[in-house]
């Protein structure tokens, strides 16, 4: 493994993604190509979708690995962005945008980018050759749209993407798994980079094309790794959020449709709202018994990300080494 080259990468990909979101954020702006921020009082115009900063910034610094494992990811990141895009620009109906997601499990299929005998807890490897595709396949419409979903706070999608990672990298470097290593190390930088623009309070939104991006990337390297259960337990904010949501809505619906799930207050704290339709949420479960900040709800969820990290690497530790 040559560190000097994954300096390089990391320096690569965080410099190049950081620049073009602060130029998306004038280029947006000066095309009016802004959405207000609900959850501030002034309801400031925030420029968006800024998506493309991350495509961009992987994407050139994984130009020069060279193998079907960087092919096959940056090609799904590349389908889950255009999908989002297109939903930036043209609204899709409820059920649309997860059935068009599936086409970003095929450059992993086609390229044959994964290993049909993931590792199972208790079980050990597992070969399920014709299972395996079709689990890919239905990987992609759950986290693209899991990211998507979670989307709702100033830095959360993007915080909670950058953590969630966190241990496919370790798992990586630990296999000294190089092609994951590589892939997790670009987009990681780039989510670090992308974030420092979209934290609280933001100055860019992903939108949909960026979210869906983050949403394909983990799904992707969770694959590449070969550590499905570790990028699982990693991720069950997103998993929980999305199971909440679609359960208690009966399904894939337009984001118009939808009761919302918090009230805002006079001081733009926010509480749950008590109306039995409305969605159930992270957010809305966390902010049940008090009133909350936008702030003080993100960093919960970004801490509850953190402890299924944690979880994630005990379980490393106890049934992988």
């Amino acid at each position: 493994m040559n560190w000097v080259s994954l300096i390089i990468e990391f320096i690569t990909s965080f410099i190049i993604t950081l620049l073009l979101t602060i130029y998306l954020e004038k280029f947006l702006r000066k095309r009016n190509m802004s959405v207000p921020d609900a959850h501030k009082k002034e309801k400031p115009m925030i420029p968006r979708p800024g998506g493309i900063a991350l495509l961009v910034g992987t994407t050139i610094a994984l130009a020069f690995v060279n193998n079907v494992y960087a092919i096959a990811f940056i090609s799904s990141l590349f389908i889950a962005f255009f999908i989002g895009l297109v939903d930036d620009i043209k609204k899709f109906g409820g059920p649309e945008k997860p059935l068009l997601a599936i086409l970003a499990a095929l450059p992993i299929i086609f390229l044959k980018a994964y290993s049909s005998t993931p590792y199972l807890p208790y079980v050990g490897h597992v070969t399920i050759k014709i299972l395996y595709p079709l689990l890919v396949l239905a990987g992609f419409p759950i986290y693209t749209n899991a990211t998507n979903m979670i989307d709702i706070f100033n830095g959360l999608v993007t915080g909670t993407t950058a953590i969630s990672i966190l241990p496919l990298i370790v798992y990586d470097f630990i296999k000294q798994n190089y092609a994951g290593i590589y892939l997790g190390i670009a987009f990681e930088a780039s989510l670090i980079a992308f974030y420092i623009r979209h934290k609280y309070p933001s100055k860019i939104f992903p939108g949909d094309s960026g979210s869906m991006l983050m949403g394909a990337g983990i799904v992707g390297l969770m694959i590449v790794s070969g550590a499905e259960v570790i990028g699982i337990i990693a991720t069950l904010p997103l998993i929980f959020n999305g199971f909440f949501i679609l359960s208690s809505i009966g399904g894939f619906k337009e984001h118009s449709e939808l009761i919302r799930p918090l009230i805002i207050l006079n001081d733009y704290r926010m509480i749950a709202n008590k109306e039995p339709k409305a969605p159930i949420t992270l957010a809305r479960l966390i902010a049940s018994q008090k009133p909350m900040s936008e702030k003080q709800l993100v960093y919960s969820i970004l801490l509850l990300s953190l402890i299924s990290v944690i979880l994630s690497l005990i379980t490393m530790v106890v049934y992988y080494l």
